[in-house]
């Protein structure tokens, strides 16, 4: 079973981000990030959000190792129509309503 300690280092050798990197980001001295890593610290969950955020990972998925199951995934939906040369997607006007709740959640919250 792998630890959050070996993710992390998987990470980091399978970036362009270096550990003194990580540690800077995650406001840590490099032997406090060598000790976590190598299981002898554990991290605090602070300092594991800003390793996820520094290597573009879940915080799911650093902590658990599986996929997070609520991650938000994009994917297109539509039907191309060829005698009319046309595309339409099922459910598009309630992926507008949704996009525009949003949008408007953001503008509200950064006034």
């Amino acid at each position: 079973m792998e630890t959050i300690g070996e993710r992390v280092r998987e990470r980091i050798n399978s970036s362009d981000v270096t550990q003194a990197e990580i540690a800077k980001s995650a406001g840590l001295t490099a032997p406090q990030l060598s000790k976590s890593l190598s299981g002898r610290r554990q991290f605090s969950a602070p300092e594991l959000a800003k390793i996820a955020n520094s290597l573009n990972v879940s915080l799911h998925w650093l902590v658990t190792g599986a996929p997070d199951p609520m991650e938000v995934r994009i994917a297109a939906r539509h039907s191309y129509d060829d005698s009319n040369r046309t595309y339409s997607a099922d459910g598009a006007e309630t992926d507008q309503e949704t996009l525009h709740n949003i949008a408007l959640l953001y503008r509200q919250a950064y006034r």
